[in-house]
């Protein structure tokens, strides 16, 4: 049985700029969306700059997601968490990012006994997600995932 999500924190660039993705207004449409499609989940959002707030998130979270572009390449050295006293045996950390493979992120985070996934599954989906939008046919997810995964990539 899967357990329905109760609460989700979301946290966003508090800028006075707008860019396009990564700011306050998109962030808090992003939330109401959710809140929509499942009324019983709880959604808030926080500025990702509040250290002190996203440590005590992440505290009482069972799963840390990234979908910002921290630690894309060729930013592989960027996180968005200073802290890595947030990570534990009990943490699933995971990234949006898939290349690089590894980000610092979740390297930090397997050295610190959390378990990790990295951002290669998610673009497997969005490809086949854009497939079907392309040509109205389903896309072999399958035989993209054996190529895709595999030790030559693919070639």
């Amino acid at each position: 049985m899967v357990t329905p999500v109760k609460t989700l924190m979301v946290f966003s660039v508090h800028l006075n700029v707008q860019l396009k993705f990564y700011n306050l207004p998109n962030a808090e449409l992003t939330a109401q969306k959710i809140m929509d499609k499942v009324p019983a989940c709880q959604v808030t959002v926080g500025d990702i700059n509040d250290q002190e707030v996203l440590t005590q998130a992440i505290a009482q979270s069972d799963i840390l997601a990234n979908a910002t572009k921290a630690g894309m390449a060729p930013n592989v050295e960027q996180t968005n968490i200073k802290d890595m006293t947030v990570f534990r045996s009990d943490l699933v950390v995971t990234d949006t990012v898939y290349n690089p493979v590894t980000t610092k992120m979740l390297a930090d985070a397997a050295e610190h006994g959390s378990k990790t996934i990295g951002g290669k599954g998610m673009l497997v989906w969005q490809g086949a997600a854009a497939f079907k939008l392309y040509t109205g046919q389903e896309m072999p997810v399958e035989e993209v995932t054996q190529r895709f995964f595999s030790d030559d990539g693919g070639r």
